[in-house]
């Protein structure tokens, strides 16, 4: 999706040279690429040509995983950067910039804590967080000079509201958890088009950056922007009564998604937008009201 998104903002003033593990829509400059097979990384870098800057966007998205899933989310999120940049190191065709997306997820969202900057220790729960850590970890090792690690909040477009509505919604009905008086961090896919061509046009400095809207929201305000009619009330100590089940059960999935609706859970983009403005914020998408 950020992907798709990115090449339609960006085609008109850029040459584009577009990977992806399937065929897609994009004819020019396309290549079909699964990046965990070395032999055909090897065979890709060895016909593509140079590029300024690469922007690594691989994941298995909303998959968090489990524990015994851990080797499989490591060979998707982590050995395919490093089968992919130790190729076009062999062949001198690294890129001059590095743009990677990882996760607030590498965080460890905690009950006790409600902001995390960018130095904020890292206790990630999930295999998808673990190895889009450690895939942060060997870029700083190998390529700090020339990396951009953007950490996206939870992304959303007009497009794409499966990460609001998860958090209001079951199925079709919107719920609410206490007076829906939390806040969160959330991040308007535009803003992403907006950080990555200020790196390419050399305005933000090589490093660590949280990816958030420039302000946060509540969950009560997120069900009035989608004009919720009936809204069922969930009592607070009910979602502290499954997250306290998921810590001494060990479930990742239980942990994540109960520590999101009774604390506060803010990443601030103030690194970033101390080099750039981030203008888009929720009031610029469209709802399909119910």
């Amino acid at each position: 999706m950020i992907g798709s998104f990115l090449y339609n903002s960006f085609n008109k003033d850029y040459s584009i040279t577009a990977l992806d593990y399937s065929n897609g829509p994009i004819e020019e400059n396309f290549f079909s690429l699964d990046l965990t097979q070395e032999a055909d990384v090897k065979t890709f870098a060895e016909k593509s040509p140079t590029c300024d800057a690469l922007i690594f966007l691989v994941g298995l998205a909303h998959k968090k995983g489990k524990g015994q899933e851990l080797d499989e989310f490591r060979r998707i999120n982590k050995q395919t950067l490093i089968n992919l940049l130790s190729t076009l190191d062999k062949k001198n065709k690294l890129p001059k910039k590095i743009i990677f997306a990882s996760t607030i997820s590498v965080y460890g969202e905690k009950i006790n804590q409600s902001m995390y900057p960018e130095d904020s220790e890292k206790i990630p729960f999930s295999p998808y967080s673990v190895t889009k850590l450690e895939a942060e970890q060997y870029l700083l090792d190998n390529f700090a000079d020339k990396t951009w690690i953007l950490r996206f909040a939870p992304v959303y477009s007009s497009d794409f509201l499966l990460n609001i509505n998860r958090r209001i919604r079951m199925r079709s009905k919107f719920y609410r958890v206490g007076k829906g008086s939390r806040k969160l961090s959330l991040c308007n896919i535009e803003n992403i088009g907006v950080a990555v061509e200020a790196i390419i046009k050399d305005k933000v400095s090589a490093g660590i950056y949280n990816l958030s809207d420039s302000e946060e929201y509540t969950y009560d305000e997120l069900l009035r922007w989608q004009k919720a009619k009936w809204v069922l009330p969930i009592p607070v100590f009910a979602i502290k009564l499954l997250y306290y089940v998921g810590k001494f059960m060990n479930s990742t999935f239980l942990k994540e998604n109960t520590v999101k609706l009774i604390s506060d859970n803010i990443f601030p983009s103030e690194k970033i937008c101390s080099h750039i403005d981030l203008p888009a914020t929720i009031n610029d998408v469209q709802f399909d009201h119910d």
